[in-house]
């Protein structure tokens, strides 16, 4: 067998070469909870619709775990830099926690805010990685998503409550404008046809 079917062969099974030695391929980190803030958040201008930045609410725990084959457990601490984040496009920030499996680190770019009246959205996404541990070994880079919301029930100057999600999950797709008004259009025309029969 030649060496260039060797390679093949590997590739097709899923095994990596690597310096002429072969390993097998790494799991992806799946990963899903929430994040509790204990502390409080501070918009920089008093109103989280027109903030850019906001306090981490530090310290942060993990919350409820959907996702976990990394080692999480509830109640451990999360480290979100810098603090305070930027909640504005393109703004870049990381999140890191410890598991007994290694240091899991988040490098994160926001992709887009939503503000409404007295609350704010924020999405993001980038990549989690294992950098450091025993068993970062078994660990490949994954994207992951994060998603912030912030609100101020009784408007700008008040308390700011938040709520922070972390997945691996992506996020169900938003439609496009033209797809919504395709599958309206398709909708009203299958009422027609509909009403014309009966």
């Amino acid at each position: 067998m030649s060496l260039k079917t060797a390679v093949t062969a590997l590739a097709m099974a899923g095994v990596a070469t690597v310096g002429g030695a072969t390993s097998a391929s790494a799991a992806a980190i799946m990963v899903q909870f929430n994040i509790a803030a204990l502390g409080s958040f501070t918009a920089n201008t008093g109103d989280v619709t027109t903030a850019a930045t906001i306090t981490n609410g530090a310290p942060d725990v993990v919350g409820a775990i959907q996702q976990n084959n990394v080692g999480l457990v509830t109640g451990q601490t999360v480290l979100l830099a810098p603090d305070p984040l930027g909640v504005t496009v393109g703004s870049q920030f990381t999140k890191s926690f410890t598991t007994p499996i290694g240091n899991f680190v988040e490098t994160l770019i926001v992709t887009s805010t939503t503000p409404s009246q007295n609350a704010l959205g924020v999405l993001a996404s980038g990549t989690i990685t294992c950098v450091s541990g025993g068993g970062c070994a078994g660990f490949d880079p994954t994207p992951v998503f994060w998603s912030a919301a912030y609100t101020q029930n009784q408007g700008p100057g008040t308390q700011i409550n938040g709520s922070f999600n972390n997945s691996t999950t992506p996020p169900p797709p938003v439609p496009e404008p033209t797809s919504m008004v395709l599958l309206g259009m398709g909708m009203l025309g299958a009422g027609i046809a509909r009403r014309r029969r009966q």
